[in-house]
């Protein structure tokens, strides 16, 4: 063997026998950091980390929130004693890999009184807010959380009826506590706000209600969509540099559910002072709860007010619905023959003025040349609905089998103590239904909707 190639084996074997140097582990803290203004609660399960402040005036008194009780079937000691929740997670999707890392708390609380303003206590909000300094922590988080809800018999949220609390109780599935949880009673305003505010909103977005209903502008907030990248820098480097702005998020959020809530109250118990479309969601609102008297109130309202921003079709024909429904069958005729003869979509005031006319007055010729009337104009209509039609050919089926039988002598002249006007013979739509009444039904008309 030359020295060349003992030269080329020394190096060969000195190839092998080398190791690569181990990397540097990067620090890693013995103990997660505590944001600012935080700190450590002891609970069974480990430390808490908690942010608490208590808002003077925040908080208003909640013993007279009956129209919301009686609206969403709460009982009233259930609203005595609310709890505003919001969270905030490592991710937006939900599902089981999304961890809420801070969960804001909130609820009535007297305070003392600022100094020099007398003794006793003035009505707050006492704002607590856990947050998950790292995700081992996450047992202790929710125990707290749990601790908290058992005092309030009413669990107040936006949107949370679909996403923070199915969240919260999968994480307590996880990590086997969901027998430490109370089960309060639930509000989800989402709900209500887009039954009132939809039809005039771009989205019911709390930060878009908070402007536009609650005239609440946020300034320099961190987008939702920001929060779970800022918490990860949190996690990876302790530095609370932009934590301090998802706090306030929450924050506000919590502090804005305690206002909306004394808002939605205004709006169940009076609505006069809504814009005209908002008025009409309220008394669909009202009428779909099975608050009738309420609701016919206010179509009543929106009825005489005429406005452009509502059709008065729409409004005619829930008023007399309700009409008819309260046994104020006069009213309601009135309401739909002027919806038939004005409206440019008369078809459906048409079904159920037929249907007024058949079963109310017991006027089975006028019923049955109304729905004659309203399938010819619906034949030359340049925009017909094939589900008016036939609701509209099986009327006249069903008209034309009974006319025989109620044409055989009886008493002739009265029905129900209704007179039987023969049909004035004028043009145009409207002609083959009676509109003069008898002094009866002239003064139920003239009464108050």
């Amino acid at each position: 063997m030359t020295g060349a190639d003992l030269a080329t084996l020394r190096a060969r074997l000195a190839s092998l026998e080398a190791r690569p140097a181990p990397r540097a582990r990067p620090q890693t803290r013995s103990q997660p950091g505590l944001p600012p203004d935080c700190r450590w609660e002891e609970t069974p399960h480990g430390q808490v980390a908690l942010r608490e402040e208590w808002v003077p005036g925040a908080g208003d008194d909640l013993a007279e929130l009956t129209a919301l009780a009686s609206c969403m079937g709460l009982a009233q000691s259930d609203l005595d004693r609310p709890v505003y929740l919001d969270t905030e997670t490592t991710g937006l999707s939900g599902g089981t890999g999304t961890v809420p890392f801070l969960v804001g708390l909130a609820w009535p609380e007297d305070g003392p009184l600022p100094a020099g303003r007398g003794r006793g206590g003035c009505r707050g909000l006492r704002i607590v807010q856990y947050f998950l300094c790292d995700l081992g922590q996450e047992r202790p988080l929710l125990w707290s959380v749990g601790q908290r809800l058992r005092g309030h018999s009413l669990l107040v949220t936006y949107n949370g009826r679909t996403f923070d609390w199915p969240l919260l109780q999968a994480r307590l599935v996880m990590t086997r506590q969901q027998s430490e949880w109370p089960a309060p009673a639930h509000l989800d305003l989402l709900h209500l706000v887009r039954r009132i505010f939809r039809p005039r909103l771009p989205d019911c977005t709390l930060r878009t209600v908070e402007a536009a209903i609650l005239a609440i502008e946020r300034t320099e907030d961190v987008p939702g969509a920001l929060i779970p990248g800022r918490y990860f820098a949190w996690l990876r480097s302790g530095v609370p540099a932009g934590l301090d702005a998802v706090f306030q998020h929450n924050r506000q959020d919590v502090a804005s559910l305690a206002v909306l809530l004394q808002v939605m109250e205004r709006v169940l118990r009076d609505g006069r002072w809504l814009r005209p479309v908002d008025r009409f969601s309220r008394a669909r609102f009202l009428e779909a709860r099975g608050l009738w008297t309420e609701a016919l109130e206010e179509y009543g309202e929106l009825w005489r007010m005429r406005t452009d921003a509502i059709p008065p079709g729409a409004v005619g024909l829930r008023l007399a619905r309700l009409l008819r429904r309260a046994g104020r069958w006069r009213q309601a005729r009135v309401v739909l023959e002027e919806c038939w003869a004005t409206q440019s979509y008369p078809y459906p005031a048409a079904i159920e003025l037929a249907k007024l006319l058949e079963h109310e007055v017991r006027d089975l010729p006028a019923a049955r040349r109304l729905v004659g009337e309203a399938l010819a104009l619906l034949a030359v209509a340049l925009v017909g609905d094939e589900r008016w039609r036939r609701d509209l050919e099986r009327r006249r089926a069903r008209l034309d089998q009974r006319l025989p039988r109620w044409a055989r002598p009886r008493c002739p002249s009265l029905v129900d103590g209704c007179e039987l006007v023969p049909p004035p013979g004028g043009e145009g739509r409207g002609g083959g239904v009676s509109t003069t009444m008898s002094p009866l039904l002239a003064e139920g008309a003239g009464g108050q909707f």
